[in-house]
């Protein structure tokens, strides 16, 4: 396997988790706004601040492992893929949230 090569998609696989990460902030923080009293927005508000801190956490330890072990990549390849899955999940997670909560306020 190309490290070269791995190594580029894993710079790709750090762009959309910034991307990424900075639409979750901002889905996150509207139905924070929404419901900021509430416990909806509470646990939205700490879900995302705790989500964020483990998924920047994994990815500072998979660079650090990419860089000193780089025949480590069948071992980092599947995580950033479930890194990548993760996020993605958590963006849906958030915005279904928001859509059923605003339905029911709309009631």
């Amino acid at each position: 396997m190309d490290n070269g090569n791995l190594g580029g998609y894993l710079w790709a696989a750090l762009g959309v988790l910034v991307i990424g990460s900075i639409y979750l902030i901002v889905e996150g923080y509207k139905v924070h706004k929404l419901f900021a009293e509430s416990i909806v927005g509470k646990l939205v508000k700490a879900l995302v601040i705790v989500f964020l801190i483990e998924l920047y956490s994994l990815g500072i330890v998979s660079f650090a492992f990419f860089v000193f072990y780089p025949k480590g990549t069948v071992v980092l390849l599947p995580i950033f893929i479930l890194w990548i899955v993760s996020l993605v999940f958590a963006i849906f997670a958030i915005r279904s949230a928001k859509e059923e909560v605003t339905s029911l306020v709309n009631k």
